[in-house]
């Protein structure tokens, strides 16, 4: 994989891996990952719902327990605030530094879900 991403001071990159569960979402990344270095790119990789401290604290709210415990309103209003919360403290700062950004599952996967 030859990696064709050019970077500058302040204008990172996101790429957002989307699929069902078992698609192999997190072995594209890891391995997209890996070759982004490999080619000298600063990457951070990320995942959602999830991404930073408070997302994650948000993450176990929503697949720990009943899988019914929430309705449809209560999960998709947990999804964007960890979304928020994952924007903040994790996408925007690393792009802001020119880092490439790949998360496992972001809005796509929103509509497809809570849709």
């Amino acid at each position: 994989m030859t990696a064709n991403v050019t970077t500058q001071a302040g204008k990172g990159r996101f790429i957002a891996i989307e699929g069902v569960d078992g698609a192999g979402k997190g072995v594209q990344s890891r391995l997209l990952e890996a070759s982004l270095k490999q080619a000298g790119f600063e990457v951070v990789l990320t995942r959602e719902p999830g991404g930073s401290a408070g997302a994650e604290q948000i993450r176990n709210l929503l697949v720990q327990g009943e899988a019914d415990k929430w309705d449809a309103m209560t999960e998709l209003l947990l999804m964007y605030a960890a979304r928020r919360s994952h924007l903040q403290q994790t996408i925007w700062p690393h792009m802001a530094q020119g880092h490439v950004v790949i998360s496992d599952r972001f809005a796509d996967s929103s509509r497809a879900f809570q849709g």
